[in-house]
């Protein structure tokens, strides 16, 4: 069937003036050329950052000596009515760091450390070699995760203090020890699995779907996409655990123990001798933000193609 001849005009002069219009285009606006985008490779985000990293450093060391300063001044004003301040000046408690750390007091708070480091060490290693395959166990079998979702969600909501009656009576037939071992792990044990878990469960569809489209059986694609996709989430999970064993620590050691931080820290404040209970509690600051910077540094180092 042909097309009358007015209609057959009105086509191409449609045609003429879209070809018109592609031609008055000016391509050199709408993108760069190919071989720049070709060479060039992906722009790097623009760091906002007002000053340089070391800046930084200089204004947190700043805020960190204001508060000692306000610190300071507390105890000042206390003293300078007359009140017994609750809370020591920082060159008394400096002093008792000096005394505790040294031989004038048998290296009692080494003592105290090292005992702190072994439970936070062994509750914490425990948690994570339980918690990855835990984790990824339930994001990958939906059963397995609607089994245990529901326990792990209800320990969440329960401070690990809550429990150390419990757990106690539970281990006391497997060592002073156990307990502590328990509480530090279970802590731990929950946050990472939770992290771990929605790693997992956020590992981009477009890279699964074209694994499979490849052919990818369940296995490679566990190895090749689950796994590496999710391990930025594995080095954030280890430092979150690293805080609440920090955190709990105290909690464990409440459970009659004689050496430990938070054995010394209760004490102390007990007997309200308060400027070692405050040397206790920044040596345990102390020791948490050196580990979180380690496990920084680490998971820095081991992601660079983020």
């Amino acid at each position: 069937m042909k097309l009358p001849k007015i209609k057959i005009d009105f086509i191409e002069k449609i045609k003429e003036k879209k070809q018109e219009e592609i031609n008055n285009i000016d391509l050199t606006k709408l993108s760069r050329p190919v071989n720049d985008v070709a060479t060039s490779g992906p722009k790097k985000m623009k760091d906002f950052s007002l000053w340089p990293t070391w800046k930084n450093v200089v204004v947190g060391i700043c805020g960190v000596l204001f508060i000692i300063f306000l610190w300071w001044l507390y105890s000042f004003i206390a003293q300078s009515k007359g009140e017994t301040s609750w809370l020591s000046d920082p060159a008394t408690v400096f002093n008792r760091f000096i005394k505790m750390a040294g031989p004038e007091g048998n290296y009692y708070l080494w003592l105290h450390l090292g005992y702190s480091a072994q439970r936070v060490v062994v509750g914490y290693l425990i948690a994570i070699v339980a918690s990855i395959p835990i984790a990824f166990i339930m994001a990958w079998y939906r059963p397995f995760r609607a089994f245990l979702d529901p326990s792990i969600q209800f320990l969440r909501c329960i401070p690990p203090i809550a429990y150390v009656p419990i757990v106690v009576a539970a281990f006391s037939a497997m060592g002073s020890e156990s307990p502590k071992y328990f509480i530090i792990f279970l802590a731990c044990f929950l946050t990472m699995t939770v992290t771990i878990y929605q790693g997992v469960r956020n590992v981009d569809l477009t890279l699964v779907k074209a694994a499979y489209t490849f052919g990818a059986k369940d296995k490679n694609l566990f190895m090749g996409v689950i796994v590496p996709s999710s391990f930025p989430f594995i080095l954030t999970a280890m430092r979150l655990g690293v805080g609440a064993a920090m955190t709990t620590l105290v909690a464990s050691e409440l459970t009659g123990t004689t050496y430990g931080l938070g054995s010394f820290i209760n004490t102390k404040g007990s007997n309200l001798e308060m400027d070692y209970a405050v040397m206790g509690i920044i040596v345990l600051g102390i020791c948490g933000i050196l580990l979180d910077k380690i496990l920084l540094f680490t998971e820095k180092r081991l992601t660079r193609w983020k």
